[in-house]
């Protein structure tokens, strides 16, 4: 464990790493923070569910190993053994962080509540399912299925499915990388092993993408975990995911921290501007207790519904003339239980229904340009401006993307 805590890195949204970076030093706590294109890096002893409270960041991952770029010299069979080294040396490490892993995972309620009469059953369970899973890991290295050894997923998404409990996820093997560590009050069992289900996801850019593909180098680490650790390749439904990201900056190897990335927000049902965005524009605003908000082209809300989750002590009121977008962000309220902090009202933002310097920030993503394919109107944009300034007052913030 590192001095501050953990060690994780968060990936962010183009021109989100500062904001990012603010956050986990605010939110977290956090130390070592090194904020990178694309990734922000840090230490903490955060507890699961305050990790899960980042705004600003997309996926967030319990960090392995982040060395210099490789060099990009020699053969293809030098860089791939380059590439298996990184990720499969130090078993004893993998070991350390896998347990952390599995601590962290712990806390999700799954399985901590079992009661002291509830654990021999469960304890014979998860012998049961060891002795299968040990044959069943036996029956495929005899039969050596290419097709599932070799296919892993090339791409930037990292999902790690929660499973139903730990005890399923952490099985006994008679081969082992090391001996346990003996616990009190237990007799340690003989060879025991993290052996469980994985998959590879790896991307690649810069110099290094132009010799070797993505795909080739999830094969090869895949193979050579299943060969090292004994685990069982599944890209369906894995108990857990192997993140390798390769570029000109450094080489990062992670295990994504939750199923779902941290910007998937259960609270908003129908997705509009991306959460993180509408976040960090709110951010901006430095909304304070009692201020009046105003969205005067709110869309689906999530602008008001970010702010008003982070700063719920403000009064909040959004405008647009569409039925259909007032319908959904009316459901969007109702699903994240602010109907009492945010108002609705069908009106053109050219001519609001509202007294004149009556809001402390006025926010807005402005659907025009080529994201919304609207052209047409972009002429009415300084009426619109014109507009959005006589509702604030002198000293109000005004933030609008465009």
């Amino acid at each position: 464990m590192a001095a501050g805590g953990e060690r994780y890195f968060c990936t962010a949204g183009g021109g989100l790493e500062p904001f990012l970076a603010r956050e986990v030093r605010a939110r977290l706590g956090a130390t070592e923070v090194d904020c990178v294109s694309g990734k922000v890096f840090f230490s903490t002893g955060a507890a699961p569910g305050e990790l899960r409270k980042l705004k600003s960041g997309e996926r967030l991952f319990l960090l392995l190993k982040r060395r210099p770029p490789l060099a990009v010299a020699g053969s293809r069979g030098k860089m791939l053994h380059e590439i298996k080294s990184l990720v499969t040396e130090e078993p004893k490490y993998w070991l350390d962080v896998l347990s952390t892993w599995r601590n962290l995972h712990g806390h999700e309620g799954k399985k901590g509540n079992v009661s002291q009469e509830d654990r021999l059953p469960l304890k014979r369970k998860s012998e049961e399912e060891a002795n299968t899973a040990t044959k069943r890991q036996k029956t495929e290295q005899v039969r050596e299925p290419v097709s599932e050894e070799c296919r892993v997923e090339a791409g930037e998404r990292c999902v790690v499915p929660e499973r139903k409990s730990n005890q399923d996820c952490w099985t006994e093997s008679k081969t082992s990388l090391e001996d346990p560590p003996k616990s009190s009050g237990e007799k340690p069992v003989a060879n025991e092993q993290l052996s469980f289900s994985f998959r590879v996801s790896c991307r690649c850019s810069g110099a290094i993408a132009r010799i070797l593909p993505s795909q080739e180098i999830g094969r090869a680490v895949g193979v050579a975990l299943m060969k090292q650790c004994g685990w069982r390749a599944d890209l369906r439904d894995p108990d857990l995911e192997i993140f390798v990201h390769l570029n000109d900056i450094h080489s990062v190897v992670g295990i994504p921290l939750f199923r779902l990335p941290l910007a998937n927000r259960e609270y908003i049902k129908t997705a509009g501007l991306r959460s993180t965005v509408a976040w960090a524009m709110a951010s901006l605003a430095e909304i304070s207790a009692g201020a009046f908000v105003l969205d005067p082209m709110c869309g689906l809300g999530t602008i008001l519904l970010e702010a008003a989750k982070e700063w719920p002590e403000a009064c909040y009121w959004g405008a647009d003339i569409s039925d259909s977008q007032l319908e959904g962000a009316d459901v969007n309220i109702r699903t994240a239980g602010l109907m009492d902090k945010i108002e609705l009202l069908k009106a053109s933002v050219k001519a609001l229904p509202l007294p004149s310097e009556s809001f402390d920030a006025v926010i807005s993503d402005i659907p025009f340009g080529k994201k919304f394919k609207i052209t047409k109107d972009i002429q009415l944009l300084p009426d619109i401006l014109q507009e959005m300034e006589r509702r604030h007052h002198f000293q109000a913030v005004k933030l609008q993307l465009t």
